[in-house]
C-alpha cells in the first residue's frame, strides 16, 4: 500500500492567463501556493479471489470487474494508463471540500500519479509530476483546466510558474520567511457551502480569451497580474496587494459571470464593509472558497458579516505531493 498526501491550491497572480489560449500568444508569469490542507489517497494491489479487480472509494464506493465500469473519470483513466492491468483499491479524503475552487480536481490528479507511479517504483521529480498531470488532464480527460493547479499540488510552498508557446517552467519562488508569516497572518478564507464544477466558468473565460471585444480586459488583466508579481519580489504590502487583487477580481466576474450572481456580491459587500480590503472568490467562479485581503485585527468583525459554512485559517504547506506511507 502506499498513501499520497497533495495540498490543494491557493491562487495570488495569473489566474485566468493560464490557459494555453493565452500564454501560447503571450508570454505569462503566474505565482500560486500550496496550502497546508491536504488530500490523501492510497492505493493498494488487492488480492484476485475478489469478485470485482477495482474498488474506488471517494464521496461514492464503487466496485468494478473492468476498467472502464470506473465511473469516476480521473481514476478510470489513470488506471487505465499506469496500472498494468493489476487489481487496485483506491482511497480518497481530504482536509476541504471538493469542488470548491481550491483546485481539488487537480490535487487529485497530482496525488493519484503519484501513488500509481511509486507503486510501481518509478518515482518521478515534481516538475515531471506537474506537467505530466498537465497533460493528463488536458489532453486525456479534454478538461479546460489551466496550469497552476497541477503545480502548486505537485510543489507546495509559493510556486513561480513562467509559460509560454515553448514550454511550462514551474519552480519554488524563494522569499522571506517572515513576509510569509505576514501573509498568513493577513489573509482569512471562507466557504459559503457551495459544492460547482469550474468547467462552465473556466469556458466562459477561454471562450473569452479569442473574442476582439475582450482583448484590452485581457491586456488590462495581464498587466495587473505582471505588477501583482513584482510585489511578491518587493515584499509590499497586503494594503498595495489588495488594490491591484479587486482590480483583478473585477475584471474576471466580467469574464466568468460572476457579477450576475447576488450571493457572490452580498459576501464581497459585507465582507469588505466589515474590513476587509479585498474579497475574491478562488478558483474560475460560481462560489465555493473565498480570500480576504485582510489585516488580522479585523477578521473577527469579518466573521460576524456573514453567515457561510466555514472559516478556515490560510497556511502554506511546505511540501508539494509525496509519498507518507509504504508498505511493499
Amino acid at each position: 500500500m502506499f498513501i499520497s498526501r497533495t495540498p490543494y491550491r491557493l491562487s495570488f497572480y495569473g489566474g485566468s492567463l493560464d490557459y494555453k489560449n493565452w500564454y501560447y500568444k503571450n508570454s505569462t508569469k503566474i505565482i500560486c501556493a500550496g496550502l497546508d490542507y491536504y488530500c490523501y489517497q492510497s492505493v493498494r494491489r488487492i488480492p484476485k479471489f475478489f469478485d470485482y479487480k477495482y474498488r474506488i472509494c471517494y464521496s461514492k464506493i464503487e466496485v468494478a470487474t473492468t476498467i472502464n465500469d470506473i465511473q469516476h473519470p480521473s481514476a478510470r483513466e489513470i488506471i487505465k494508463k499506469y496500472s498494468n492491468n493489476s487489481p487496485l483499491e483506491i482511497s480518497y479524503t481530504g482536509d476541504l471540500p471538493a469542488r470548491s475552487g481550491i483546485g481539488s480536481s487537480s490535487a487529485f490528479t497530482v496525488g493519484l500519479i503519484n501513488s500509481m507511479r511509486a507503486i510501481n517504483n518509478k518515482y518521478i521529480g515534481r516538475t515531471e509530476l506537474a506537467l505530466e498531470a498537465i497533460e493528463f488532464e488536458q489532453n486525456v480527460l479534454n478538461e479546460v483546466v489551466g496550469i497552476q493547479d497541477q503545480c502548486a499540488s505537485a510543489f507546495g510552498g509559493l510556486i513561480l510558474i513562467e509559460a509560454d508557446k515553448q514550454s511550462i517552467r514551474p519552480r519554488r519562488f524563494i522569499i522571506n520567511p517572515d513576509y510569509l508569516i505576514y501573509l498568513q497572518d493577513n489573509l482569512l478564507m471562507g466557504f459559503d457551502g457551495i459544492s460547482r464544477s469550474s468547467q462552465v466558468a473556466a469556458k466562459n473565460v477561454v471562450a473569452s480569451i479569442s473574442e476582439e471585444e475582450k482583448q484590452e480586459l485581457f491586456l488590462e488583466l495581464a498587466d495587473l497580474n505582471a505588477q501583482g508579481v513584482e510585489f511578491f519580489s518587493s515584499q509590499e504590502s497586503i494594503d498595495k496587494h489588495a488594490v491591484i487583487t479587486k482590480k483583478i477580481r473585477d475584471i474576471k466576474i466580467q469574464l466568468n459571470g460572476d457579477r450576475d450572481i447576488d450571493k457572490i456580491n452580498k459576501i464581497i459587500n459585507d465582507t469588505e464593509a466589515a474590513g476587509s480590503l479585498c474579497t475574491r472568490f478562488m478558483g474560475a467562479g460560481g462560489g465555493g472558497f473565498f480570500i480576504c485581503w485582510a489585516p488580522k485585527c479585523h477578521h473577527d468583525e469579518i466573521k460576524n458579516s456573514v453567515k457561510i459554512k466555514t472559516w478556515v485559517d490560510v497556511k502554506f504547506s511546505s511540501s508539494g505531493s509525496q509519498i507518507i506511507f509504504c508498505d511493499q
